[in-house]
């Protein structure tokens, strides 16, 4: 995940150009078929023919080549080597990939992106193992209605996929920037006061309480105030106090709170930089927070991590990615270093490491590549047979 500044400059530039390579045309587009042919349907939508998304860590982003292999901007790390979905380099999707995760058993992969494996998707599209299909619902197929369209957040709740971006239609349905997929038809998070967000995107979602939790750049949520971010029951929207006087760019559960990180510094009008806990009442602070916006947060080895643009954490220098243990700060430092060169957008956990992308050459002193691993002592670079890390920012990381 990552929110405004410079990683969106550099996206909505690289968007630019698609549009004018590709000639891409904004009409509507006709619904494609979501089916595998040959694949005998199950109860419930599965497919006797599913193959389904293998274990190891999928790194997306703006990459063509992972480990010194040729790849379309997804890749999977299985501990000891990188390597591409499908059968050649050109069989991913044809541009940025910022959001992923699991959903029926499929690799979802969102962003800015018309195709995967040459079918039109637009936007969003599953890996069942074998092949990319597109999320079709009776009325279009994904969310992408113009050139600046993106899906950043992805998440499961009450058996549905929610989708959130920055797009106003999904499947052909209004829906204002978040989406739910239940496998057949797309809809929209409507209460009895409005449809979705009012403005700008929706950068991360969590599951807490009981509830889907929404961040994002907004000010209204179901046509009610809601500053940065939201509660969905499954029927209506609510908010969480005040909420935020900036973007919250990511989300994640802690000891039983929500965290929240972005570009704020105040949470339900209380001095809080870049990051604050919501217990289920209120917003409270974690010590002196960041110097500068997070991007990322996880949970690893028992204490919650954040990456981002900072280079403080507490006081104490961290450079882009820090620990908190619940009552203190730490930075991430190796034998030769703490943290990496530059900012860190993704943060996920494998075979017991922390891993870290962005964009970034070395981590913890060492040549890493925009992706490397933290095991706890020190940084080491995703490294396989053929080179290590990606030639191009990460922005999504998640393990299967």
């Amino acid at each position: 995940m990552f929110g405004p500044g410079r990683s969106t400059l550099r996206r909505r530039a690289a968007v630019f150009v698609l549009a004018v390579l590709t000639g891409w045309s904004l009409a509507p587009q006709t619904p494609v078929s979501g089916g595998r042919p040959g694949a005998e349907v199950l109860a419930g939508g599965e497919s006797g023919a599913r193959a389904a998304a293998a274990p190891g860590l999928y790194a997306g982003g703006t990459f063509t080549e992972a480990g010194g292999v040729a790849v379309d901007r997804l890749a999977t790390w299985n501990g000891s080597a990188w390597s591409r979905l499908g059968a050649s380099s050109s069989a991913g999707p044809d541009g940025s990939v910022t959001a992923l995760t699991v959903y029926d058993g499929d690799l979802i992969a969102g962003g800015n992106f018309l195709t995967a494996g040459g079918v039109r998707v637009n936007g969003i599209a599953r890996w069942d193992g074998a092949a990319w299909l597109p999320l079709t619902g009776s009325s279009g197929t994904g969310v992408m209605t113009t050139p600046l369209d993106f899906v950043d957040a992805l998440a499961v709740f009450d058996g549905d996929l929610i989708v959130g971006g920055q797009f106003l239609r999904a499947g052909g349905v209004t829906v204002n920037h978040i989406a739910r997929w239940d496998g057949s038809e797309w809809s929209p998070l409507t209460g009895p006061a409005g449809t979705g967000v009012n403005v700008a995107s929706v950068w991360d979602l969590a599951v807490y309480g009981g509830a889907l939790i929404v961040g994002g750049g907004f000010s209204q949520a179901g046509g009610a105030a809601a500053n940065g971010i939201a509660r969905w029951t499954g029927s209506a929207w609510s908010t969480l106090g005040t909420g935020f006087n900036g973007d919250v760019l990511a989300l994640t559960v802690f000891d039983g709170s929500l965290l929240a990180t972005g570009g704020f510094t105040q949470a339900g009008g209380t001095a809080a930089n870049y990051v604050a806990e919501w217990d289920g009442s209120g917003w409270s602070t974690l010590g002196a927070g960041l110097d500068a916006e997070g991007r990322a947060l996880t949970v690893y080895g028992g204490s919650l991590v954040v990456g981002g643009t900072f280079t403080e954490a507490g006081g104490v220098p961290a450079n882009y990615v820090a620990r908190w243990s619940g009552s203190a700060w730490s930075a991430l430092a190796g034998p030769s270093g703490a943290g990496t060169e530059d900012i860190v957008v993704s943060l996920a956990v494998h075979n017991g490491r922390l891993v870290a992308g962005g964009f970034f050459g070395r981590a913890g002193g060492v040549v890493v590549n925009q992706v490397a691993g933290w095991n706890g002592t020190a940084w080491s670079a995703l490294a396989g047979p053929a080179g290590a890390g990606t030639d191009a920012g990460v922005y999504a990381l998640h393990t299967v």
